[in-house]
């Protein structure tokens, strides 16, 4: 009787591990994408030297993007010019590089210096247009985080992405800095299987 005891818990605990490691086998691992580029690789515009996008725990995109020195919202004001920025460009149809992204997500600031995300839809022959906000948040002085839902980029298998970081005052592409440098992307699965 005893033996039996016995042999029926040792059965009971490894159908229980089993399907323990079955249920954690069939979970999706969260998944993150990252790079880092060289500090000091530019002068005439804002340093961007890391770039990260994962799924948040509430199912929201995460991504964050960290300049090489401290800034707060009032250094993407431009006295003339475009404002400056801080993207992360997605490309969810199109091929990257060589085409522009569907999507940027990004934080500019308001004319006090408060930032605001926005997810914006880039148009052939037209300004973007703001399709979705984006949740701000500022681990550090030099990173800034940006969370928004998926649904405002669309379903893509894979997105591919690019942080982007943009001098204010200045169109031109010297004042723009990238990482991964042009023409590499980041590829994230936002479909398993």
């Amino acid at each position: 009787m005893r033996r039996r005891t016995v042999g029926l818990a040792v059965a009971t605990a490894l159908v229980a591990t089993g399907a323990v490691g079955a249920s954690a086998a069939t979970a999706p691992a969260p998944t993150l994408v990252k790079t880092s580029d060289p500090k000091g690789d530019v002068s005439a515009a804002p340093d961007l030297t890391r770039v990260s996008l994962t799924r948040g725990s509430d199912g929201r995109l995460r991504t964050s993007l960290t300049l090489a020195a401290a800034w707060d919202g009032k250094a993407l004001l431009a006295d003339s010019g475009p404002p400056g920025s801080v993207c992360l460009k997605a490309w969810t149809t199109s091929a990257p590089p060589d085409t522009v992204p569907d999507y940027l997500v990004c934080v500019t600031a308001d004319a006090d210096g408060a930032l605001r995300g926005s997810v914006l839809h880039e148009r052939a022959n037209k300004l973007p247009e703001r399709v979705s906000g984006a949740d701000v948040s500022r681990p550090s002085t030099r990173t800034v985080t940006l969370r928004f839902s998926q649904s405002a980029i669309g379903n893509p298998a894979t997105l591919h992405v690019a942080g982007e970081a943009t001098r204010p005052g200045c169109p031109r592409v010297s004042c723009v800095d990238l990482a991964p440098d042009a023409p590499k992307t980041l590829a994230f699965k936002l479909k398993t299987g």
